[in-house]
């Protein structure tokens, strides 16, 4: 778990695939750093990486499964 300082951002995303919603919980800080430029896996590198596709692109893991396949490795 990360510890914000108090400093957290709930970010509500609609999949643009399904149309579920999904929150995630952020940095405000680390959401700026994003913002502005950093790369999401650096920004974010405590979420999943369903949820950071999800902020890159508004698409859930499982719409991304169901494109792409599971495993793209």
């Amino acid at each position: 778990m990360v510890d914000f300082a108090n400093n957290d951002v709930s970010l509500i995303i609609r999949c643009r695939t399904c149309g579920v919603d999904h929150r995630i919980m952020v940095g405000s800080d680390h959401l700026e750093d994003y913002e502005n430029g950093e790369l999401v896996q650096n920004a974010f590198p405590y979420l999943t990486p369903d949820e950071r596709e999800l902020i890159i692109s508004r698409t859930c893991g499982k719409c991304f499964d169901q494109m792409f396949g599971e495993d793209l490795g």
